[in-house]
């Protein structure tokens, strides 16, 4: 990552960095067994916290937690085994593929699942296609929309770079997950990649993008150093069995009423009850009998209790508030399925909350819904669709045979099932670094 953020990045609403900001983060995406264990951690070396006795109810039937876990219908398994059957293929053998097919199955459309099954079938032992979606759309009778769509798909539950035609599409489709991951742009990179990717194999290169590019032959270098520490030539599909992990219990339940509202509801506070001891309390505001240091250490392990329980707080309200703005921004996909998923960015989430781009990414990374329907959904699935617009759109302005307007390449979008405003096209158009038509037709094509 630090040989990124030399090239150019550019996080959006960049925050002052504090120590209190850095434990925050790294409170914030601790994964749910972690954040267990921490709270065990500091029950056991802190007498001023205690769990509450009183059990929380499943926001699902209404059933007591135990301890420990999560009442059995919110357990990842059983959550699983609820989710509705649809038309598609028989299974793989592979376990894992049969995953990953379940996974996509939550944001495709079950008369889609069959392409994502021959899609996933026809990768290379590379992780790539080696026919265009159109040739594979024609031998399946259906349009090349619908190809597209199953395979933004099927790249949202698969490594970066899975699904790309050749090197120039892997390295950029994993540079797009990586930025999405880190809340940051390398726009830098993204240039070389798209335009220059030849000039990287040798310092004559080098100096033939830099020129092109108008930036010191030193940042082509620094691009390069990016490119072999972050990205990879390869992204072959992990088919091993599924981990633990794959059948994790939800970390939230989204929920309905008969009047069409939905209710976002985080699991972690109803099963990590805590509170300051009262007792504790009493105890520290009668410890005189036990002198100065005493009196000094009670009250420093009641305020050690509340800072925990602070934080807990503030991880708890960040989540909330994230999860229920992407509720309400994908509430057609809630109400319609996966024809409803609309695009949407983290960087939107964040401006419209106030947050920096990498909170948002932080809380999204390994966070599992539970849905309406009872189909388990990675949180980071309510994203992406804004990445396969400008996936398609980059293809586009790749393959022009003259420079397109972005009014024409609106269209182009819509043919292959991407209905986005002119406007819209201008702004990924930007975020990708491509220039505006009259730019693009003024310089030389790349060979």
């Amino acid at each position: 990552m630090a040989a990124g953020m030399d090239l150019g990045t550019t996080p959006a609403m960049a925050p002052h960095t504090t120590p209190a900001l850095v434990t925050f983060a790294a409170f914030l995406q601790l994964p749910a067994l972690d954040l267990e264990a921490r709270v065990a951690q500091e029950l056991a070396e802190n007498p001023a916290l205690e769990e509450d006795p009183e059990p929380a109810a499943c926001p699902l039937c209404g059933t007591l937690f135990g301890s420990p876990g999560l009442c059995p219908c919110l357990d990842g398994t059983a959550a699983r085994a609820t989710r509705q059957p649809g038309p598609g293929p028989e299974p793989p053998a592979d376990e894992r593929a049969a995953w990953l097919l379940a996974e996509v199955g939550a944001v495709l459309p079950a008369e889609d699942a069959p392409l994502a099954a021959y899609l996933l079938g026809s990768l290379g032992p590379r992780g790539r296609l080696d026919a265009p979606v159109e040739e594979i759309a024609a031998a399946l009778g259906v349009t090349p929309g619908r190809a597209r769509r199953a395979l933004a798909a099927l790249r949202t539950a698969t490594p970066a770079g899975t699904g790309a035609h050749d090197l120039r599409e892997c390295l950029l489709l994993q540079l797009d997950r990586w930025e999405e991951r880190h809340g940051a742009r390398v726009p830098l990179a993204r240039a070389v990649l798209s335009r220059h990717l030849e000039s990287l194999a040798d310092e004559d290169g080098f100096a033939e993008a830099a020129r092109a590019l108008g930036v010191p032959v030193e940042e082509v270098r620094r691009v390069r150093a990016f490119v072999r520490s972050e990205l990879r030539p390869s992204a072959e599909p992990d088919l091993t069995p599924p981990p633990a992990a794959a059948c994790a219990p939800p970390d939230l339940v989204i929920t309905g009423d008969h009047q069409g509202s939905y209710t976002v509801t985080l699991l972690e506070p109803l099963r990590l009850r805590l509170a300051v001891s009262p007792s504790y309390l009493a105890f520290a505001a009668d410890s005189g009998g036990s002198g100065p240091a005493g009196e000094r250490l009670a009250r420093a392990q009641v305020c050690r209790a509340r800072e925990f329980l602070a934080r807990l707080d503030g991880r708890w309200r960040t989540l909330r508030r994230i999860a229920e703005y992407v509720m309400d921004a994908q509430r057609p996909f809630l109400d319609e399925g996966p024809a409803g998923l609309r695009p949407l960015r983290r960087r939107e989430v964040a401006n419209a909350l106030g947050l920096h781009e990498s909170t948002v990414c932080r809380a999204v990374a390994g966070r599992v819904a539970l849905l309406p329907c009872r189909r388990t959904m990675p949180l980071a699935g309510f994203f992406g669709a804004g990445t396969d617009v400008q996936t398609a759109l980059r293809d586009l302005v790749a393959h022009e045979a003259r420079p397109l307007s972005d009014a024409e390449l609106a269209g182009l979008l819509a043919e292959h099932g991407f209905p986005v405003a002119r406007r819209t096209v201008a702004k990924y158009r930007t975020a990708l670094g491509i220039e505006p038509r009259a730019h693009r037709a003024a310089r030389p094509q790349a060979a």
